[in-house]
């Protein structure tokens, strides 16, 4: 049951009628962020620390989080998007991988509840930032809309007319964990091999490049003497210096997004593509286009569309806040 009491003495129908923002937390598996949100928009600096070790270190972390937010707002509740297979109604965590270790049973719900006093809801971090993109883009009433996240990992959502596909099982749109190799290449978190995340994601770019460089001196690749730390944000400032082993490093790995998103646009048929996360950044529209196409039968091929995020590294926080603003107005309704 939703607190009714959950902002100082407000009831919810007061807390609509002011049009209260929400608090949107965004949990990963290396970091915890917060802000405020109002209209599709962070309206508080926001706030990020290190995702600790243990599920009571994570929920401790993220009470403390809404609280440090509470002392200079007044909210009308916490949206919280998590890695992991996630109960929306529940807000019990059903399962999770490598990323975030011990957190799934975790009822994530009712424990921020408990101690906030305010309204909770818990979605999929894909789930949340496809629905905000969807929002945000005006986007929600299209039949299909799919929302890929671009990070450590792949994450994807599938907002239909407007609504979460969530399946039978709650566990619908881990498109990450589409296979996209047969050969048992590369282990992924979840415990399976070849999953498209561990092609399409940062730790996909990381490795697709080690792979270009060795036999390569430091005179061909200014990468070639950090193979053993190689990271994203050394790979692309590279390609900006002109290094042509980090180009084709993230050639391949635009590759590498499109074998993932043709499957997609085979499977659902969607209306577009909107690509969000850290990583996003990083993606040639016109050349991530132009290779999902060719991949692409003719039928679909012509209806091909994929648009970045204009939510940005805030997609998950600002999709959060939405849901339960959403669900407090269902409450009411």
């Amino acid at each position: 049951m939703i607190p009714t009491e959950g902002v100082g003495s407000k009831s919810l129908d007061s807390i609509l009628k002011n049009k209260l923002p929400a608090l949107g937390i965004d949990l990963g598996g290396t970091k915890l962020s917060a802000a405020v949100v109002q209209d599709f928009k962070v309206v508080s600096e926001p706030r990020t620390v290190p995702t600790p070790h243990g599920s009571e270190n994570i929920v401790n972390a993220i009470v403390e989080l809404i609280q440090a937010f509470q002392k200079d707002h007044v909210l009308a509740g916490a949206g919280i998007a998590t890695a992991g297979v996630v109960d929306p109604e529940t807000g019990n965590i059903l399962g999770s991988t490598g990323n975030l270790p011990g957190w799934s049973g975790t009822p994530l719900k009712t424990l921020i509840e408990s101690r906030t006093m305010l309204p909770v809801r818990v979605d999929n971090d894909a789930n949340a930032a496809a629905y905000g993109d969807a929002l945000a883009m005006g986007m929600a009433d299209k039949e299909c809309v799919i929302g890929v996240t671009l990070g450590t990992g792949i994450g994807t959502g599938i907002i239909i007319n407007g609504t979460v596909f969530r399946g039978s099982n709650l566990s619908a749109a881990e498109g990450g964990h589409i296979r996209i190799n047969l050969g048992n290449k590369r282990f992924c978190t979840c415990g399976l091999f070849d999953c498209w995340e561990e092609y399409g994601s940062g730790r996909g770019l990381v490795a697709t490049t080690k792979e270009l460089l060795p036999g390569i001196t430091s005179a061909q690749s200014e990468l070639a003497n950090h193979i053993e730390f190689l990271t994203t944000r050394m790979i692309t400032a590279a390609a900006d210096n002109g290094d042509l082993i980090a180009k084709k490093g993230i050639q391949i790995w635009h590759e590498h997004l499109a074998v993932g998103i043709a499957s997609l646009e085979h499977l659902m048929d969607p209306y577009c593509f909107i690509i969000s996360g850290g990583l996003s950044s990083v993606v040639n529209f016109d050349l991530l286009r132009e290779m999902v196409i060719d991949r692409c039968m003719p039928r679909y091929a012509e209806n091909v569309k994929i648009y970045h995020s204009q939510l940005g590294i805030y997609a998950g926080i600002i999709g959060a806040a939405h849901e339960v603003l959403t669900h407090i107005n269902r409450q009411t309704a």
